[in-house]
């Protein structure tokens, strides 16, 4: 957000529900508290269930590249019971990257 200036989206949906919430959202980082630009339910014709965050972040990702990929390695670490899917998009098609970490368990911690 600090770069970008772009906001965050994020859908949610439990299993059995017939809708996805979805927000829209920026966060102050100052006063830590987010502005929230958009929360709807949306019809769940799919049956989703999970959480999606999506993120643009602003940077230079040849010399960050390997510590985004080593921090999501870490996050897929901690939680075995999520999937991540990290997408790199970039304005030249053959250099687009697409990482899932696959979930490892479904069992949930107590």
């Amino acid at each position: 957000k600090m770069s970008t200036g772009l906001p965050i989206d994020i859908m949610s949906s439990m299993k059995g529900q017939n809708y996805i919430s979805f927000c829209r959202l920026d966060i102050d980082i100052h006063k830590n508290v987010p502005h929230v630009h958009l929360h709807e339910k949306r019809e769940n014709k799919d049956h989703w269930h999970g959480a999606e965050i999506q993120v643009i972040i602003e940077g230079n990702w040849t010399t960050h590249r390997s510590r985004m990929l080593h921090y999501m390695r870490q996050m897929a670490v901690i939680t075995p019971y999520a999937q991540f899917l990290f997408r790199y998009l970039s304005d030249a098609a053959d250099k687009n990257l697409r990482i899932k970490f696959a979930r490892r368990t479904d069992v949930m911690p107590p």
